[in-house]
């Protein structure tokens, strides 16, 4: 029988397999496009948390630093810091003076950090003791340091 003018044409159609699989890889392309922004949204929304992480980094042996010694290296960051061997321990500060931006040296004989732009001087914990960066109240920036086995690792922001 065939339709007439006031039936609709019948819709009974059977899907082919092209027709299949183009629906199947639009979906598949709506899905990993949704997974994509939302992803991207929820980074906005959720940062990451503001804690630094830190890793070990080994910057040399105890018994290679005598007491009183100091030595210098360089953070991944690109800064010097000042390994020292103090009395109350081994410790590592920035090698620029905060004032300024000298470059402070270990003095042993003193047991002091000493600035040569402006007589600055710290303490072996860093703290200022003389000159502008005790009137400014401008300590020296510590690194964490961690001794294991004699091998001294400083505690470096990892990116």
């Amino acid at each position: 029988m065939s339709p007439t003018r006031d039936e609709p044409p019948s819709t009974d159609r059977k899907p082919t397999r092209r027709g299949f699989f183009g629906w199947a890889a639009m979906g598949l392309g709506l899905f990993a496009s949704a997974a994509v922004g939302l992803t991207v949204v929820g980074r906005f929304l959720l940062p990451r948390s503001r804690g630094e992480r830190t890793r070990r980094l080994y910057v040399g042996q105890l018994s290679e630093l005598p007491l009183g010694e100091s030595q210098p290296f360089r953070a991944p960051s690109g800064e010097t810091f000042l390994l020292t061997n103090t009395v109350d321990g081994v410790v590592a500060f920035n090698a620029t003076c905060p004032h300024l931006g000298c470059k402070v040296h270990w003095e042993a004989q003193h047991d002091r950090f000493f600035c040569p732009c402006h007589g600055g001087a710290f303490a072996p914990d860093g703290t200022p003791t003389e000159g502008p960066p005790k009137d400014e109240n401008t300590p020296l920036k510590p690194l964490a340091l961690t001794v294991d086995g004699g091998a001294i690792y400083a505690m470096v922001p990892v990116a």
